[in-house]
C-alpha cells in the first residue's frame, strides 16, 4: 500500500532515531512519496529540528538515549500542540508505548514495522493532527463570531436601551397627556404629562380605570370604543376629564388602537391635550361678543337667544319665567342737559343696579337699547318677579340723577305666548307705566290687558 505526493501534500516529517538504518530506510520511503523529511539521531538534534524545521510530524523511537521517547513526546506535544506524533518501539515493549499514547502520541508502531503499515500511520496521524487544527480553526472562528456577535449585540442593546431612555424622555417631558388602557379599561400606561394633568403621584394612575377618569364614566369608555370598532377616527374628540381633586379638566383628545404582534387590538392609546386656557379664552371671546361694551350687561342679540332657550326649559320643566323690561324716564333731557358722557355714566349705573337687585348666576340683565333694559328672570313667578322689579326701581332711585325715575314692564310667561307676543306684551306693560307717570312697575295680566286693549289680540 502506498500513498501519493499529492496525499503527503508536502507535509514535512521529523524523524529521531539512534539507528542510522532505521533513518535511512524512513528517510527513503517518505521522500520519495512526497514527504519532505529531516532527520535526527538525538532528541537534542530533534529539539533543534523542531524549532527550525517547524515539521507536521514527529516520528520518533521510545528507546533514546539522553531522553526516552516518552518523555519527548510530552515535552513536543507541549511546546507544538499541532504535531502529529508516531512512536516506535519493540514488540517487547509495549507498555512502552501505550504510556506515550497517553503522554499525547497519536499511534504507535512495533518494530521491525511494515512500510505500509508505517504509512498508514502516518497517513492517519496527519489526518487526525488536520481533523484537530480545522476543528481548532473552527471552534475559534466560532468563537470569534461569537465575540463579534457579542460584541454586536452588546452594542444594539446599548443604542437600544440608549434609543428606550431617549423616547421615555420624550414621552415623559411632553405636557400633553400619554395614556394606555388595556380591554379591560384598566389603566397600563401614564405618562407624566397625564399624572400632572389629573393630579397624580407617579404611578398612581395604574391604579385607575379609564372609566374613572371620563366625566361621561364607564358608558364614554364603551361610547369610545365603539367608535373605534366601527374603523371610524377619533381626532380632537373633545370631552372631560375627571382631576383627582374632582375638578373638570377639558382636554382635546386623540385615540387610536395599538395592534399586537398577531395584529389584533391589545390597547387603546390615548393622546389628551388640556385645553382648559383655550376654553377659557372661547368662554372670553363668547363674552365680548355678547356683552354690551358700555353697560357690561349682555346685548340685544344674545338676549333673543337666552330668551329662546328659557321658555323652552320653562315649558321642560314646568317652571315659572319672568320679564322686565325697563326704561329711564326723562333720559333725553337729561342727556341733552348734561351731555352724552354723563348720559353714558347714567346707563352704566343702571347695569349697577341691574346686577345689584337680581340674583347672581340665576337671573339674566341685557341692554335692550338705548336707555332700554331689560332682565330675564328664571324660576320667577310675579311676586317673585314684582319684588326684583321694586328692588331694581328703588336703587336707582336712591342714587338721584336729577328728576330720573324707571319705568318698568313685568310679565310672567304663559305656554299660550310664543317669545315675540312675551316681549311685546312686556314693553307694553312698560309704556303704560311711563304714561301712568313713571317710576313705577305694571304688570301684565291676560285678563286685564284684554279688557284694556278691548278687540286688541295678542300678537
Amino acid at each position: 500500500m502506498g500513498v501519493s505526493a499529492a496525499a503527503a501534500g508536502g507535509s514535512r516529517v521529523l524523524i529521531v532515531d539512534d539507528e542510522a538504518v532505521i533513518l535511512d530506510i524512513l528517510y527513503e520511503h517518505l521522500n520519495t512519496r512526497g514527504y519532505e523529511c529531516v532527520l535526527a539521531q538525538s532528541s537534542k538534534d530533534a529539539v533543534a529540528a523542531l524549532g527550525e524545521a517547524e515539521p507536521d510530524l514527529l516520528i520518533t523511537d521510545i528507546g533514546m538515549p539522553e531522553m526516552n521517547g516518552i518523555d519527548f513526546a510530552q515535552a513536543a506535544r507541549q511546546s507544538w500542540p499541532d504535531l502529529a506524533i508516531i512512536v516506535m518501539t519493540g514488540r517487547s515493549d509495549a507498555g512502552s508505548a501505550v504510556g506515550a499514547l497517553r503522554a499525547g502520541a497519536d499511534d504507535y508502531v512495533m518494530k521491525p514495522f511494515d512500510f505500509d503499515e508505517m504509512l498508514i500511520c502516518v497517513e492517519r496521524a496527519l489526518e487526525k493532527r488536520r481533523l484537530i487544527k480545522e476543528n481548532r480553526s473552527y471552534s475559534q472562528r466560532l468563537e470569534d463570531r461569537v465575540r463579534e456577535a457579542t460584541t454586536d449585540l452588546a452594542r444594539a442593546n446599548d443604542q437600544l436601551q440608549q434609543a428606550q431612555d431617549y423616547l421615555n424622555r420624550l414621552i415623559h417631558s411632553t405636557v400633553d397627556a400619554i395614556i394606555t388602557v388595556s380591554a379591560g379599561e384598566d389603566v397600563n400606561f401614564a405618562n407624566r404629562g397625564a399624572e400632572l394633568m389629573l393630579g397624580y403621584d407617579e404611578g398612581g394612575l395604574l391604579e385607575a380605570s379609564i372609566g374613572d377618569l371620563y366625566i361621561g364614566g364607564l358608558e364614554e369608555a364603551r361610547y369610545v370604543r365603539r367608535v373605534l370598532a366601527a374603523d371610524r377616527p377619533l381626532q380632537n374628540y373633545e370631552t372631560e376629564m375627571r382631576h383627582r381633586s374632582g375638578e373638570v379638566v377639558p382636554v382635546s383628545m386623540s385615540v387610536s388602537l395599538v395592534p399586537d404582534a398577531q395584529g389584533r387590538p391589545a390597547a387603546m392609546l390615548l393622546v389628551c391635550k388640556d385645553i382648559t386656557e383655550q376654553k377659557r379664552l372661547e368662554r372670553e371671546l363668547k363674552e365680548m361678543t355678547i356683552r354690551d361694551g358700555l353697560t357690561g350687561l349682555y346685548n340685544l342679540r344674545y338676549f333673543y337667544e337666552r330668551l329662546e332657550a328659557e321658555i323652552e326649559r320653562a315649558k321642560r320643566q314646568k317652571h315659572p319665567l319672568s320679564l322686565l323690561l325697563l326704561d329711564i324716564d326723562k333720559f333725553k333731557t337729561y342727556n341733552d342737559a348734561h351731555g352724552h358722557l354723563e348720559g353714558d355714566r347714567v346707563l352704566r349705573e343702571v347695569a349697577k343696579c341691574v346686577s345689584e337687585s337680581t340674583r347672581e348666576h340665576v337671573d339674566l340683565g341685557f341692554r335692550y337699547g338705548g336707555d332700554e333694559f331689560t332682565v330675564i328672570l328664571p324660576e320667577a313667578d310675579e311676586a317673585g318677579a314684582m319684588l326684583i322689579a321694586q328692588r331694581l326701581r328703588e336703587s336707582f332711585a336712591a342714587r338721584r340723577f336729577d328728576l330720573l325715575t324707571m319705568s318698568i314692564g313685568l310679565m310672567t310667561y304663559e305656554d299660550a305666548h310664543t317669545a315675540r307676543a312675551f316681549i311685546q306684551f312686556t314693553d307694553t306693560m312698560m309704556y303704560d307705566a311711563k304714561r301712568a307717570g313713571g317710576n313705577q312697575v305694571t304688570v301684565y295680566r291676560a285678563d286685564e290687558y284684554q279688557h284694556k286693549a278691548g278687540t286688541q289680540t295678542a300678537p
